[in-house]
């Protein structure tokens, strides 16, 4: 393929991945009404930062390994579990909540973050594992077997699974993956969290 032709593709790509879609939609809805109920105390604030700290620790680390479409991911914690970056966002997700939720504004998220993780692993996940267990296995055919077979979808193993990759860890990766762009957000969205009860006093809202 000729350079400008990779160019144009990477762009209508990017911007592709830019557009709004339902899901993301839904995702902009939730991270608003979070911050807005929010009811954060030091502690839990500390706590949630944690989770947080640690799932973009993760996804960094799974970004610095992944090459999409290139090879069968086999490396970093890729070794340990297929989907180290869904992996992470559950923990920003649940570190997210855990700083939010306190007061008597918690028992929405405390119902409504179950229904959501159940709609995701019952109805989203199984989906999706079938679409792109079916690309990989077109595209790799037995390498990707092999892992599948030998590495959890979600649970990570303790053991690494060695494949004999050798590659380690680019943070070049990490920015072609345009992850620090989102974690960015996210430190935003704790900010937001942990702050709420000032930029209520200055809204005129109270808590």
């Amino acid at each position: 393929m000729r350079p400008l032709a990779s160019r144009r593709l990477a762009s209508s790509t990017v911007s592709a991945s830019k557009k709004p879609t339902p899901r993301r939609l839904v995702v902009y809805a939730l991270v608003v009404g979070l911050v807005a109920l929010a009811e954060p105390s030091p502690e839990r604030v500390a706590v949630g930062g944690c989770l947080v700290a640690l799932g973009i620790a993760l996804r960094v680390w799974a970004c610095g390994h992944l090459e999409k479409n290139k090879l069968v991911v086999t490396t970093g914690p890729y070794a340990h579990v297929k989907n180290p970056l869904y992996v992470g966002s559950f923990l920003i997700a649940a570190g997210l909540c855990t700083a939010a939720v306190s007061g008597k504004r918690g028992w929405v998220l405390y119902a409504g973050v179950p229904v959501l993780l159940l709609a995701f692993f019952v109805i989203y996940m199984p989906r999706k594992k079938r679409k792109e267990g079916d690309r990989m296995r077109a595209k790799f055919g037995e390498s990707w077997d092999r892992y599948d077979a030998a590495v959890p979808d979600f649970l990570p193993r303790p053991i690494p699974w060695r494949s004999g990759d050798p590659r380690r860890f680019r943070f070049r990766l990490v920015v072609e993956n345009h992850e620090p762009p989102m974690d960015l957000v996210v430190l935003a969205i704790l900010a937001a969290i942990a702050l709420r009860p000032q930029i209520g006093s200055l809204l005129g809202q109270g808590t």
